[in-house]
């Protein structure tokens, strides 16, 4: 097999699960010169080929694994790949990178994206031998856990085979189940899984010999990629993510008064320590493991018992997400009753952060008097009760008494229980919170409001770094706003302000940040917080990896694009301006915490969103203009 460009093959496969035929599709580079990859690629086919108001676990519904050209070719990062389709949690786009061994495994193979549509009769998996794709049974597949899934199919096909694969609740269509990758990565958000299961599709096992991808400057990836490697261990944001990985920012939170702690009520939490990296290390600890390529190596491997609670390192570790969700924003105080939470999600399918979410709001609404045992099957919900979070969990998956109400996503639940419980439901669009607290971090409450697939934390990098900028050897900020000069960034915006700074601030930290999503880019190793790759250098890799001439002006507004792209996306699919909001406890007084008092100004707020739509080319409706679709070359949505 010749790969006809640098970088990436130029070849798309096409699985019609109705018909069961697959087929490879030759595709232009232009495509790839514009949309380039990951979340724009990903758009591209959707939105050219589905109708408005795609029912997103009908057959109709497609779905989409797109990777970008950086992707495998062996630079610390370049590991992620994106998957889209229409969100059974919001209705609207739901997109999400999964970092790993699948992407680059899928490049292998002589692959840049995989195009899925119809609805199988019974359960398959797809297997990819580089060009030998044959769609398999699976019913012996269904059923099991996605630990039970990886051994069958590692044995059955070969043990350095790369498995994608949903769980039980994909299964079962949970509109929060998730994808998992080698069992340790995930495209969390926004229910893929449940559309992968829509489709009676358990899996998609990949395995190629093309184990090099050509690139036009070798010698200049080399040269780059060393120097990253040399400079790791200099890199305090960097040294200490390996060391602790994403649960360093438990405890530096909960001091700040921006650790969510029983469903958003308090930003800090008294048994903070006992749930931070540093505990989970020294009592649970089983080292840690990395993506393909990658020398930062920060993901979390825990295997322990307490007696009570028991992890093992089958499924790695809790990320910060998890652990701060199933930790201080359910009250519990114990990293091994996290870590098993975490487990059982990570066997079922289940996404973390919108299963714990849920969670917290039904823990809430029972404290409140607003769900009683009759509404719960009888069960009692408290603080601090991993137990009964451990049963719930299980329920949801299985669509079973409560778990089928829960299973629906705390949108959806509340509104079917009502009484007034839509106020505890900390989401938008449908989607849970992160472990993020809006009210001591203004621009991630624009970010969580605007974000085209509901509530997300990965919109743009946090405020707190940008408000004592410079400090580079200091804990309180890594960032020197030098690294954003390229774009004009050079004035320190308050955490706590929506004024027009902080709005130009947040709209060009999303383009940076959607770019990383569009060359699904890991931003553990690239964004201006973590003074890694600099926004020059990521455009120095493209262009070495592809041979063209690719400038930082390329590179925004691709991710311009993309976001545009989705903002149509949710517009066809019927979302307005009216979703982009935040639940009204983000304007009322944080309860308890340093930051005890704290809201988000609501007028701020509002003239933020306006300001945004402006700076983004979009009227005050927040539909994009005819002049701004035809200024980022995608003219062909005018007409829709």
């Amino acid at each position: 097999m010749e790969q006809k460009y640098k970088g990436f093959w130029g070849r798309v496969l096409r699985v019609n699960l109705s018909d069961a035929t697959v087929k490879i599709e030759e595709v232009d580079e232009k495509i790839f010169r514009q949309y380039m990859g990951g979340q724009a690629l990903a758009l591209y086919y959707l939105l050219k080929e589905l109708s408005s108001g795609a029912d997103p676990l009908g057959p109709e519904n497609k779905i989409v694994f797109a990777t970008s050209p950086l992707c495998g070719t062996r630079f610390p990062g370049q590991a992620r790949h994106t998957v889209a389709s229409v969100s059974p949690l919001t209705g609207g786009l739901a997109d999400s990178q999964a970092g790993g061994w699948w992407g680059p495994e899928l490049k292998f193979a002589g692959l840049d994206a995989i195009v899925v549509e119809g609805q199988s009769q019974a359960p398959v998996y797809l297997n990819i031998l580089d060009d030998r794709i044959e769609l398999l049974p699976a019913e012996d597949l269904w059923g099991r856990t996605t630990g039970d899934v990886q051994d069958l199919l590692k044995e059955r096909h070969s043990s350095q085979a790369r498995v994608l694969q949903i769980g039980p609740a994909g299964e079962q269509q949970v509109r929060f189940a998730n994808i998992t990758n080698e069992l340790r990565h995930f495209n969390g958000r926004g229910g893929l899984g449940a559309v992968m299961g829509s489709k009676k599709l358990r899996a998609i096992v990949v395995k190629g010999s093309h184990r090099k991808i050509k690139v036009h400057d070798p010698e200049k990836i080399s040269e780059i990629n060393n120097w990253f490697i040399k400079g790791l261990k200099e890199h305090p944001a960097l040294s200490l993510h390996q060391e602790l990985g994403t649960p360093k920012g438990v405890v530096p939170l909960s001091v700040a008064g921006m650790l969510p702690s029983y469903n958003f009520q308090d930003g800090s939490f008294s048994g903070a320590e006992s749930i931070s990296g540093e505990t989970m290390n020294k009592t649970i600890g089983a080292g840690a493991h990395t993506c393909y390529a990658c020398p930062v190596r920060c993901k979390r491997s825990i295997e322990g018992s307490d007696g009570k609670f028991k992890v093992t390192n089958r499924y790695g570790g809790p990320e910060y997400e998890t652990v701060g969700l199933f930790g201080s924003n359910l009250g519990v105080d114990n990293i091994i009753a996290v870590g098993e939470c975490n487990e059982l999600c990570n066997a079922l399918g289940l996404d973390t952060i919108s299963t714990a979410g849920t969670i917290a709001w039904a823990v809430e609404c029972y404290e409140k008097g607003l769900l009683t045992q009759e509404d719960t099957g009888g069960m009692e919900l408290r603080w601090n009760d991993t137990a009964a979070y451990l049963n719930l969990i299980s329920l949801i998956a299985e669509k079973r008494g409560f778990g089928e109400v829960l299973s629906q996503g705390s949108r959806r639940a509340s509104a079917a229980i009502g009484r007034g419980s839509e106020k505890y439901a900390m989401q938008v669009k449908g989607q849970e919170f992160a472990s993020h607290e809006p009210r001591g971090k203004w621009g991630v409450g624009l970010g969580y409001a605007v974000s085209p697939t509901g509530a997300d934390h990965l919109q743009a990098a946090h405020d707190p770094w940008f408000e004592k900028p410079g400090e580079y050897l200091s804990d309180a900020s890594w960032v020197d706003l030098e690294d954003l000069s390229e774009v004009g960034c050079i004035d320190s915006v308050p955490s706590e302000s929506l004024g027009p700074d902080k709005v130009r601030l947040f709209t060009y930290l999303q383009q940076i940040w959607g770019f990383h999503d569009v060359l699904d880019l890991c931003i553990f190793v690239a964004v201006p917080e973590f003074r890694a790759i600099s926004l020059t250098q990521i455009g120095e890799l493209l262009n070495a990896v592809t041979g063209w001439r690719t400038s930082l002006f390329d590179l925004m507004k691709a991710a311009e694009r993309s976001l545009t792209m989705a903002r149509v996306f949710n517009i066809r699919q019927g979302m307005t301006s009216d979703d982009d909001t935040l639940p009204d406890r983000m304007f009322e007084p944080m309860r308890e915490g340093t930051l005890k008092g704290h809201s988000i100004d609501r007028d701020q707020f509002s003239r933020a969103l306006k300001l945004y739509y402006g700076m983004m080319g979009w009227d005050n409706l927040g539909i994009p203009t005819e002049a701004k679709l035809h200024e980022l070359n995608i003219g062909w949505l005018v007409s829709e």
